[in-house]
């Protein structure tokens, strides 16, 4: 199972190096990266607040941009597949294809994410001495929040075309960063049922606030529990589908 797993990962990896989304990617970036270094050299003291919080704006964009490029090239499967994904679309366990779909997008968010924070830590040490570990912190928040929502993307594509699930996703996205809010202005039963298929994304957003280690440990569970749950929705669509 796992081998499976990681081959239909392997190749999702292996085709995105091949098609240069990752270093496309991380150009689509240098330019933001080079207007916040310049906003920094013509106000200087203000730098380390406002790329940081820029930049943590920066790595929510570049991931809506991998998991859209990505889902289009990989998840919505047609009838006139062709190998590997053929062969891959038909193993036992419906939930083996989508699962290795989804940790091989995630491998390439966080490498992406990684190299971006890097990136704009080295460019706040070369222009204010300090090296702040910051924007990892901002990195893995924004990779496990996309990282859900990428496994909802997955379960829409089951079953949905690329516009609609696109669609589907802008108001998912928008109700799961106002879950507090809803449940203020709905029945306190139907609040929870919301509870259970939407991910609370303001989570994420008390988490880069303060963050103990603990508390990663938690949000780290919590959207693993989510992104299986998810995944295991699409699992059961496909196995009423003949890919």
């Amino acid at each position: 199972m796992f081998k499976q797993v990681y081959e239909i990962a392997r190749v999702v990896v292996v085709s995105s190096l091949r098609k240069n989304v990752i270093t496309a990617s991380l150009l689509i970036m240098l330019p933001l990266l080079l207007a916040a270094w310049l906003f920094e050299a013509s106000n200087p003291g203000f730098q380390s607040g406002f790329v940081l919080d820029a930049g943590g704006g920066l790595m929510a964009f570049l991931a809506v941009v991998i998991i859209v490029v990505l889902s289009f090239e990989h998840l919505f499967w047609p009838s006139e597949q062709t190998t590997p994904w053929f062969y891959f679309s038909r193993q036992n366990s419906r939930i083996l294809f989508p699962l290795g779909k989804f940790c091989g997008v995630s491998f390439v968010l966080i490498f992406v994410l990684g190299v971006f924070s890097l990136l704009l830590s080295l460019l706040i040490y070369f222009t204010s001495g300090s090296f702040l570990l910051s924007s990892f912190k901002a990195a893995f928040l924004v990779w496990l929040e996309y990282s859900v929502f990428f496994s909802v993307f997955v379960f829409f594509s089951t079953f949905l075309s690329r516009l609609m699930s696109v669609g589907m996703m802008l108001p998912f996205f928008f109700m799961s960063h106002s879950l507090s809010y809803i449940k203020t202005i709905l029945n306190y039963w139907v609040a929870e049922i919301l509870l259970i298929f939407f991910p609370d994304a303001e989570l994420f957003d008390v988490l880069l606030e303060s963050g103990d280690a603990y508390s990663f440990l938690l949000l780290l569970a919590y959207s693993a529990f989510i992104s299986l749950f998810y995944i295991t929705l699409a699992s059961l669509v496909l196995r009423q589908k003949d890919l």
